[in-house]
């Protein structure tokens, strides 16, 4: 089998890390990532591609845009990475937007969205607790332990938030709608409450954890946090805290996007790296299904 020739374009640090695992899959050039991985090369300007790539990867998306954010701050086009590829090539990504998604498949390309992965979205939430977890012993006045701490929703962030500040003695309430995942949380032992009746009961609280990605944490419900809380949002933008009425209202609050690249970037790399190898893999294994 002829090893492929991968294009890693832009992201934070733990894309060298990323680029450094595709290295055992095939020949990786990169541009705009910043650092130098084991074997790659790096490029000045993507037109210094000595060869046409059969994979591009870009890095996890903020926005719905053509333009691809380097680590210097700049920005790189899609239509200059398609210029980079050969025909039918595949292009992987994290939250995808319909315009990326739409340009190049319009080119033939084979677009694949990496978040989407269930090994690296559950695996993916043990960096994202950590780094909850450090954010909350760094803003915090008192220990963790002994602390109480509100998670407000109970996917697989939330679930691997409770069990990290449970586990270092912290008091987990889980504040949901869904009945069934506050009866999961009360035998995970948590003590649940309704969403419902957050208002009432937020000053009862240290630690703040929103990992709903719609508007919960309101304004009346700030009223009420206690003055040394701190607030830990980790639902994607635009979030799910008010965070106008926060700043207004002197709540101390954290937007903590992206943690997984921020404290613990190794891990997370390599863990975007197999879930494109994985990717990668099952599109072969497609193609010789396909001709056969």
């Amino acid at each position: 089998m002829n090893k492929p020739v991968v294009l890693c374009a832009g992201g934070d640090t733990r894309y060298i890390y990323t680029a450094k695992e595709l290295c055992k899959l095939g020949k990786v050039y990169t541009y705009g990532i910043g650092g130098q991985p084991d074997e790659a090369v790096v490029l000045k300007s993507v037109d210094d591609m000595p060869q046409k790539a059969d994979l591009l990867v870009l890095p996890m998306m903020s926005s719905d845009s053509l333009d691809i954010k380097l680590s210097s701050g700049r920005t790189v086009s899609c239509k200059e990475l398609s210029n980079s590829l050969n025909k039918n090539s595949l292009v992987v990504g994290g939250r995808l937007g319909v315009s990326v998604v739409e340009y190049f498949s319009s080119l033939g390309h084979d677009v694949k969205d990496y978040f989407t992965r269930e090994e690296l979205v559950v695996r993916n939430c043990i960096p994202t607790a950590e780094g909850t977890l450090q954010i909350a012993m760094q803003e915090l006045a008192i220990t963790v332990s002994g602390s109480k701490t509100v998670i407000t929703g109970y996917g697989r962030v939330a679930k691997a938030c409770a069990r990290l500040f449970n586990a270092v003695g912290s008091q987990v309430t889980v504040a949901a709608r869904n009945i069934s995942q506050l009866a999961q949380a009360q035998n995970d032992g948590c003590k649940a409450i309704n969403i419902n009746a957050l208002e009432e009961n937020i000053k009862d609280y240290d630690t703040i954890i929103n990992t709903v990605p719609s508007l919960v944490i309101t304004r009346s419900v700030l009223q009420n946090v206690q003055k040394d809380s701190i607030i830990i949002d980790l639902a994607s933008k635009p979030g799910g805290t008010d965070f106008e009425a926060a700043h207004q209202l002197n709540v101390k609050v954290v937007h903590a996007l992206a943690l997984p690249g921020k404290t613990a970037p190794i891990t997370s790399g390599k863990l975007i790296a197999e879930a494109i190898k994985n990717i990668y893999t099952e599109r072969r294994e497609t193609d010789v299904f396909t001709r056969h």
